[in-house]
């Protein structure tokens, strides 16, 4: 664990966001030992480093933020505990040793019946997702999450308590021990992002995601192919035959599904009462007529006419 924090409270929502860039949050630990899928190092880079602005706040997590209080309630009538008032809203811990080492856990608390002193305080990390959650193998970035919080602020104890699916709701929580061994390797990896990474402006190796933001623009020149080039190239040649293959069969014989189906919604086994298949009717929609909305009225469309930067297209030219 750490050998202590300092606790930073800002006087608004912007200047502790101001604040977090001055370090490594808790929700960056998964994405630095790549076990995010919603984010990856080099990307995380790209934002400390000033070359891509910080995430803007999606509704996805407005909603979060909004359900927290909610959750926390859940979590104490649930179980009894007692959350920490003034541990809601906007505040960082930050390591007193290593101050890119900061945390801002949801809530603070503390277990039913425990005795309300500081070393038996306990985290609480609150979440809301659409995905179902498997109680016994949470998602690896949440783990890491709170392993972080707990290290930096000295906690032997943490619980995740989350709200998930859609759209029925389900509540659930976890508790989880600290691990020191674990903890050791994640600030490990947490100093030589920020140390090397970060202030000697060196990039994280990529992730195959991160290549188009690498090189979003291509120029006007070429590359002489090396042998070991020219062997990728025929052996993505014959993935991309298999696949063609694959999926002419599979268009043939959901052709076959379909025929037999013909106007019926759900296919079924009448032995077992399985459904098979279904082909269902989707929604009616609306689609704005841009091109209309041109033809009638040309001055009005070019006025939220929007200029975008085309995408590179690749493709292998045998």
């Amino acid at each position: 664990m750490g050998m202590g924090y300092t606790v930073v409270r800002p006087s608004s929502h912007e200047e502790w966001l101001d604040e977090r860039k001055k370090g490594i949050g808790s929700s960056e630990a998964g994405t630095i030992m790549r076990v995010n899928r919603f984010d990856t190092p080099y990307r995380l880079w790209r934002r400390k480093t000033g070359q891509e602005e910080a995430k803007m706040e999606n509704e996805a997590m407005m909603l979060g933020h909004a359900l927290e209080d909610a959750v926390a309630r859940l979590y104490a009538d649930t179980t009894g505990a007692y959350i920490i008032p003034s541990s809601a809203g906007d505040w960082i811990a930050r390591d007193t040793a290593k101050g890119y080492l900061q945390v801002s856990p949801d809530r603070l608390y503390y277990p039913a019946g425990a005795v309300r002193k500081k070393s038996g305080r306990r985290i609480l990390e609150i979440k809301t997702t659409s995905l179902a959650v498997d109680k016994e193998d949470i998602p690896s970035y949440w783990y890491c999450q709170v392993q972080y919080q707990m290290g930096v602020m000295g906690i032997g104890h943490a619980t995740v308590a989350w709200l998930s699916g859609f759209p029925r709701l389900h509540f659930d929580y976890k508790d989880i021990e600290f691990n020191a061994t674990f903890y050791g390797l994640l600030i490990a990896e947490i100093d030589r992002f920020w140390n090397t990474n970060v202030l000697q402006n060196i990039p994280p190796s990529p992730e195959d995601s991160d290549i188009s933001i690498m090189f979003p623009k291509a120029e006007r020149k070429s590359v002489a192919a090396t042998d070991s080039i020219k062997g990728t190239c025929g052996r993505l040649r014959k993935v991309s035959r298999a696949i063609e293959r694959l999926e002419e069969s599979r268009t043939g014989l959901e052709g076959a599904i379909k025929t037999a189906m013909g106007d019926a919604e759900l296919l079924i086994d009448l032995a077992t009462g399985e459904v098979l298949a279904q082909w269902r009717n989707s929604k009616e929609g609306h689609r704005f007529n841009s091109t209309a909305l041109k033809k009638d009225d040309p001055v009005t469309w070019a006025k939220y006419l929007e200029k975008t930067a085309g995408a590179r297209r690749f493709q292998l030219t045998k």
